[in-house]
């Protein structure tokens, strides 16, 4: 048997060991955590991870983070963003400087990217299991920080992110609060939607089943949801009747579960962030004292 020449044999070493660097670096992305960071319009240094979600370690949920600077376990707020046509995910919580605004009020302040928006992996699954499990993933991330009280976890989700916070709270009964606006709570009265656009998303994503309706409906759930929660809508809402909203409400307060509701009379699903946080505020204070 005739040995190759030296150059051709090193040659070969080379592209092999090259070629296996290269697999162990790309198995290592998608088994670990991938670490960076960005910064805020105002100078904010925010984290970014990317965390092995809990039920398929080889797909990724992108998460943002930052905290206060004074030493010590701080409750946590996570920001759930609702459906982006452009998908930059919970991007745009960081960029736009609410991370950093609520770490300055001594919260440590993180957002996470729904599957297939912004980093994390797909496919999107309109609210369903994939995507609730992708939020806790990021919380159990976070309750591990040393940094976080781990009873203190609020979650802020608007529009399909509120529809996704509402089934988290139903299967982690240690959440301390719940903000929601602007979410459907009941797909069994709520599809078809008026707008079609909702209606193909729904259809392609989750598809119309029983079973895929109750697994993104939390008012069937309210027996095993134990945080009390601040659920905000706009009565003029083109997306979302209110009658989601007041619904679940009742069912929540029939439950026992403490349910603040409030509707804002000049709005539509985009309810003004000043507005918001006006009844998010003094909530945060009564829910973590």
């Amino acid at each position: 048997m005739h040995s190759l020449p030296p150059e051709i044999a090193n040659r070969k070493f080379r592209i092999s060991a090259l070629i296996t660097s290269i697999a162990l670096f790309f198995f290592a992305a998608c088994a670990g955590i991938e670490k960076g960071s960005i910064t805020d319009q105002k100078g904010w240094a925010i984290n970014r991870e990317l965390l092995p979600h809990i039920k398929d370690k080889f797909k990724k949920v992108e998460l943002f983070w930052t905290k206060p600077s004074e030493e010590g376990r701080h409750p946590v707020i996570l920001f759930i963003h609702g459906h982006q046509e452009i998908r930059s995910g919970g991007e745009s919580f960081a960029k736009t400087g609410r991370l950093g605004i609520m770490a300055s009020r001594g919260y440590v302040a993180a957002a996470v990217s729904q599957p297939g928006y912004g980093y994390s992996d797909g496919p999107p699954d309109y609210c369903g299991p994939f995507s609730q499990e992708a939020v806790l993933t990021a919380i159990e991330f976070l309750r591990n920080k040393p940094f976080v009280n781990p009873h203190q976890v609020v979650l802020y989700g608007y529009s399909r992110g509120a529809m996704v916070a509402s089934m988290v709270a139903a299967k982690d009964q240690k959440l301390a609060a719940l903000i929601l606006g602007g979410g459907a709570y009941d797909f069994f009265k709520w599809y078809p939607t008026s707008i079609p656009g909702i209606n193909t998303y729904i259809e392609r994503e989750a598809g119309t089943s029983r079973q895929a309706f109750r697994e993104r409906s939390a008012i069937y759930h309210v027996d095993k949801i134990r945080a009390p929660i601040l659920l905000l809508h706009g009565a003029k809402d083109e997306r979302v009747p209110v009658q989601q909203a007041t619904s679940f409400a009742e069912k929540l307060k029939a439950q026992g579960i403490p349910c603040k509701l409030v509707i804002f009379p000049n709005a539509g699903h985009a309810i003004p962030y000043d507005e918001q946080f006006r009844e998010i505020y003094p909530f945060l204070q009564s829910s973590l004292r």
